[in-house]
């Protein structure tokens, strides 16, 4: 909504000193008053108040000294004004009632939501020009300055005739969070442009933004979710036990998947799919442990610690998790430190879980990547870890609890540990190696590499993946 007019035009320099000067001068209090009857606001003068306001203070002595009566009459004159003006601004009843609501509710980071905010007049009087700007924590901070429409005063006979208005913008979050928009910012001068007022009108709006959720391809990682949890094993048409679907041995399966009949017959290792096909469960390992990120920059009293590489492995569990939801997975997210995230019964809950997910300082307990299984004699189906710089305890228990699941999959985010993929690979994992300005769907990309025909090899780099025509037609 772009301000418009002759006078309004003019005003918008002031608007943004006005407003900046309102946000550091009663933003810290604003959100803490639940009552948007009374705003909080401050006033002065502005360029051209203080040099009439300067004028007079010279002009009053010099009338003395020369003896000029008119002198004294034009300086008191001078300096009256910018002072009644600055009373006008102070003492203006402005009362505004300040309501904000967003479509979405809940919007992913770099998507827009719609903000409607609607503004009533509380006071006996109506409304005069004003701007107003709503402020959030992200460039630019706050919406252009606009015109807020003149509001009629409240009362029974004009309920309904103009006492409020309904102001509408965009607003494309980007990064994930939990948000502040408002309050409103109101900026308003006297007639004669010598003073400014700004106001601080209503209250802050949570804004939840959760991480965006990339599309993963179909049918580039060998998984199969089309029996659910149920065990079964899957036949040919016709024959018996011997003739169980088979495939070529691949690095990292496991060994007690090996057939050996079919093996002898092939002249190679071959490995039964029976399991891999009928089992629907998976597990996603999140490290939200502080000191296993390099990149952690500490609080600068604003902000909290922040790791890029957390944040990356934060858009790809969100991704991973919906994808393997979608394809018909039971999952269940492990953490290595305090549990912060709602389950993937409900997807919803668990991306507004993500968006305010934070690196914790706490200690990591003993990792078990088996928590909740009544069974663990028998595989777990498949495991996805996301880590970045793990400690030797959380590496020993990943290798020693890797035979328990067909496929194990470690996305290593910018580690700065040059053993840490060879000793997970040694251990059974597949090492997917990224960079946190990686696209999401090139590592899983990477994964699918991995598992095709001719690669021997257990660790692979997300950005040695060409995204093919065929694949890029998939994700699209």
């Amino acid at each position: 909504m772009p301000a418009g007019g002759g006078r309004l035009a003019g005003a918008k320099a002031r608007s943004i000193i006005a407003t900046n000067a309102a946000a550091k001068a009663l933003g810290a209090g604003a959100g803490a008053s639940k009552s948007p009857a009374k705003g909080r606001r401050i006033a002065r003068l502005t360029r051209r108040g203080w040099m009439l306001l300067i004028s007079g203070a010279v002009v009053i002595p010099s009338s003395y000294w020369l003896g000029r009566r008119e002198l004294l009459y034009l300086g008191s004159f001078l300096a009256l004004l910018p002072l009644l003006a600055l009373a006008f601004v102070r003492l203006r009843r402005l009362r505004l009632s300040v309501q904000h609501s967003f479509s979405p509710a809940v919007v992913s980071a770099g998507h827009p939501t719609t903000v409607d905010v609607r503004v009533g007049n509380l006071s006996s009087v109506s409304t005069t020009e004003a701007n107003w700007r709503d402020p959030w924590p992200w460039h630019p901070y706050a919406t252009e300055p606009s015109r807020l429409p003149v509001l009629l005063p409240r009362g029974p006979r004009l309920a309904g005739r103009g006492s409020s208005a309904l102001m509408r913008y965009q607003l494309i979050p980007p990064s994930r969070g939990v948000f502040d928009v408002g309050p409103m910012l109101v900026d308003f001068s006297d007639p004669f442009a010598l003073a400014d007022g700004a106001l601080v009108a209503g209250v802050s709006e949570s804004l939840t933004v959760t991480p965006p959720v990339v599309p993963l391809a179909d049918g580039v990682v060998s998984m199969t979710a089309d029996e659910g949890p149920t065990r079964m094993l899957r036949r040919r048409a016709i024959g018996g036990e011997d003739d169980l679907m088979t495939r070529e041995y691949r690095r990292g399966d496991a060994l007690r998947r090996v057939h050996w009949r079919a093996s002898a017959h092939a002249g190679q290792l071959m490995v039964r799919q029976d399991e891999q096909s009928s089992h629907a469960e998976a597990r996603i390992l999140l490290d939200t442990c502080s000191s296993h990120y390099r990149d952690i920059t500490p609080p600068d009293g604003t902000n909290a610690r922040s790791s890029e590489a957390f944040e990356w492995a934060v858009t790809f569990i969100a991704s991973l998790g919906v994808h393997l939801v979608r394809t018909g997975f039971l999952v269940q997210v492990i953490e290595t430190a305090p549990a912060q995230l709602a389950s993937l019964e409900h997807p919803e809950e668990f991306l507004e879980s993500l968006a305010t997910v934070a690196l914790s300082s706490q200690p990591p307990g003993e990792l078990s990547l088996l928590r909740g299984v009544q069974r663990p004699d028998r595989s777990q189906g498949s495991v996805f870890a996301i880590l970045s710089d793990p400690d030797a305890a959380t590496v020993e228990r990943m290798g020693a609890q890797r035979h328990t699941f067909d496929l194990a999959v470690a996305f290593l985010v910018a580690p700065r540990q040059p053993a840490l993929a060879r000793t997970l690979s040694e251990a059974g994992w597949l090492c997917v190696t990224v960079q946190v300005d990686d696209p999401i769907e090139r590592a899983w990309l990477a994964l699918g590499a991995m598992q095709a025909g001719g690669l021997h090899t257990t660790t692979r780099t997300a950005g040695e993946v060409p995204v093919d025509k065929e694949v890029a037609d998939d994700l699209s």
